[in-house]
């Protein structure tokens, strides 16, 4: 079985070639580079594929992702971001697609949840581009936004959409996984199984996130869920090594369901070479 890593973050904002982000608020204390992704991933014997996510202090400046993919051309994809407000949010699609190891972009309605913008007409010529080019959307959002998701998704049957992060629920309220489940109904939007590490406030396994975490599964099927460990990010609360077994060994996975929420899902979705 293969391994497919679906959510890591890498940055250099410390090398002037790529700084951060004039616009972005936020400033990392340390560099993520390639080389610190694969000393983490050798803790758990390596992976094959992995899906860069563009991080936030690059916000729309893609280069340092774009140089990696080249770099790694057998062991990168990139998920990059455009502005979804500027003019030419389309145009940027189209062109981004067009460099090699992209497979799609990240958008992220809940950096500004107040403002309600993902299922308004204007972002439809951008989700347009997205089915043309066959670009991957992956939604950076809270739960309670998801009822938008949805929408784009009934609007836009031919984009592949993965929720980043469960949807990012409350692990202390069950009932905040129900616009999730909902969404399992569009067969166009897939889950990543991530990002609860640092959400339930708790150590290494996590427990009180298996409930909700196998109801989610339940909803979508194991073709639709991707494992995904959000490294560096996940450590704060857990190594790459405690974010992979975490997952891994979810009392409720058979070795069919590994199978594919570790390798043929994520494969699928970013359309990763076999």
């Amino acid at each position: 079985m293969g391994r497919v890593e679906s959510h890591v973050h890498i940055w250099t904002t410390s090398n002037p070639r790529y700084p951060g982000h004039n616009d972005s608020t936020f400033s990392p204390e340390r560099d993520a580079t390639p080389a610190d992704l694969f000393a983490a991933q050798a803790e758990i014997g390596g992976v094959d594929w992995t899906v860069l996510i563009q991080p936030r202090y690059y916000l729309w400046d893609n280069r340092y992702l774009a140089q990696a993919a080249l770099d790694y051309p057998d062991k990168f994809v990139v998920a990059g971001r455009v502005d979804p407000m500027h003019p030419d949010a389309a145009s940027q699609l189209r062109d981004l697609m067009e460099r090699p190891g992209f497979r799609g972009i990240r958008l992220s309605p809940n950096s500004n949840p107040s403002v309600r913008w993902l299922d308004h007409a204007a972002q439809d010529p951008l989700w347009e581009a997205a089915a043309t080019t066959r670009a991957t959307m992956g939604l950076l959002i809270d739960w309670y936004q998801l009822p938008q998701a949805e929408e784009m998704a009934a609007r836009h049957p031919g984009v592949t959409i993965v929720i980043d992060h469960v949807g990012r629920p409350d692990y202390q309220d069950p009932s905040s996984l129900d616009n999730l489940i909902a969404l399992a109904e569009r067969p166009n939007v897939y889950v990543k199984l991530s990002g609860y590490h640092n959400s339930t406030g708790e150590p290494y396994p996590y427990a009180s996130a298996r409930p909700l975490l196998n109801r989610m599964l339940g909803a979508y099927g194991r073709e639709r869920v991707m494992w995904g460990t959000d490294w560096p990010v996940c450590l704060k609360a857990a190594t790459y090594a405690e974010a992979f077994r975490s997952s891994w060994e979810l009392p409720f996975l058979t070795d069919a369901d590994r199978s594919w929420i570790f390798d043929r899902t994520a494969r699928t979705a970013w359309r990763i070479p076999a």
